[in-house]
C-alpha cells in the first residue's frame, strides 16, 4: 500500500471514530452561530474528495469541484460511518505505486474558466490526505465547541511538532 493511502486510511478511521461519538444533532448541525458548516458537512465533503480520487483512477482526470451536497452523510450519522468504512475499504485495495499521470481540472476563481495542469495519482492522494486533515482540524473544532473530545492529535499535521509551542 501507498504510504501515503495507508495515512488517508488512518485519518479517515479517525474521522470515523469522532463520528461515531456523535448524535444526530450534534453531527448534522454547526453548534456555531452565523455557522452553517456542520461537522456533517465537512464529513461530506472529505468523502466527495475520496470520491473524486475513484474517478481520477477510473478515468484520468481528477475534479474536486464535482460534488454531491444535501447527502444523507451530512445529516445521519449512521450514514457517514457506513460510508467512511466503505471508503477506507476501497482504499486499502490501492496499489503501493501510484505514478499514473493524471490531468487536475478545477475552478481556481469565481470569474474564471476552469484550469487544467499535469498531476500523478499518488500527488493527489498527498493532497487528500492534507485536505483530510485540514478538515479534521475544523471538525475537532466544532466538536470541542459542543463538549466532544477528540483524539489528542485529531487534525493535526504529520509535521506539527508535538509540542504545537515549538
Amino acid at each position: 500500500m501507498h504510504p501515503a493511502v495507508g495515512a488517508l486510511i488512518a485519518r479517515l478511521r479517525e474521522m470515523r471514530a469522532v463520528v461515531a461519538s456523535l448524535d444526530g444533532d450534534e453531527y448534522a448541525a454547526s453548534g456555531v452561530p452565523g455557522v452553517t458548516a456542520s461537522i456533517g458537512s465537512h464529513v461530506r465533503h472529505c468523502l466527495d474528495h475520496i470520491a473524486a480520487l475513484e474517478r481520477a483512477r477510473a478515468t484520468g482526470r481528477v475534479d474536486y469541484d464535482q460534488r454531491v451536497r444535501g447527502t444523507r452523510v451530512e445529516t445521519n450519522v449512521e450514514e457517514a460511518v457506513t460510508a467512511i468504512e466503505r471508503a477506507c475499504a476501497r482504499l486499502q485495495t490501492w496499489p503501493a505505486v501510484l505514478a499514473e499521470p493524471v490531468e487536475f481540472a478545477g475552478q481556481v476563481a469565481v470569474a474564471s474558466r476552469p484550469v487544467a495542469a499535469g498531476s500523478t495519482l499518488g500527488r493527489e492522494v498527498a493532497f487528500v490526505l492534507s485536505h483530510t486533515i485540514h478538515h479534521s482540524a475544523v471538525v475537532a473544532l466544532l466538536a470541542n465547541r459542543i463538549g466532544q473530545a477528540v483524539p489528542p492529535r485529531f487534525g493535526f499535521a504529520p509535521a506539527t511538532p508535538v509540542d504545537a509551542r515549538a
